[in-house]
C-alpha cells in the first residue's frame, strides 16, 4: 500500500514539474524572440529582427549578442 501511495506522489510531482518547466518554458522563448537581433559580422549596423542576408554583401546575418 505505501508503495503504491509513494509512485501516486512521484507520478503527480513529476506531472506539476513538467507543466510548470513547459508554461515557463514558452513564455522564455517569446521574450527572447522578441528581442533576437541578427548582424552582419562585417557590417554591425546592418541589424535585422529576422535572420536573412546582409543588404550590402550578402551574407548571411549572425545572430546578435
Amino acid at each position: 500500500m505505501k508503495m503504491k501511495h509513494l509512485i501516486s506522489t512521484l507520478m503527480i510531482m513529476a506531472s506539476l514539474t513538467t507543466a510548470t518547466f513547459a508554461f515557463t518554458g514558452c513564455k522564455k522563448s517569446g521574450e527572447q524572440q522578441q528581442a533576437q537581433k541578427y548582424t552582419c559580422t562585417h557590417h554591425p549596423e546592418v541589424v535585422q529582427d529576422t535572420p536573412g542576408t546582409c543588404p550590402k554583401c550578402n551574407m548571411a546575418l549572425v545572430e546578435k549578442k
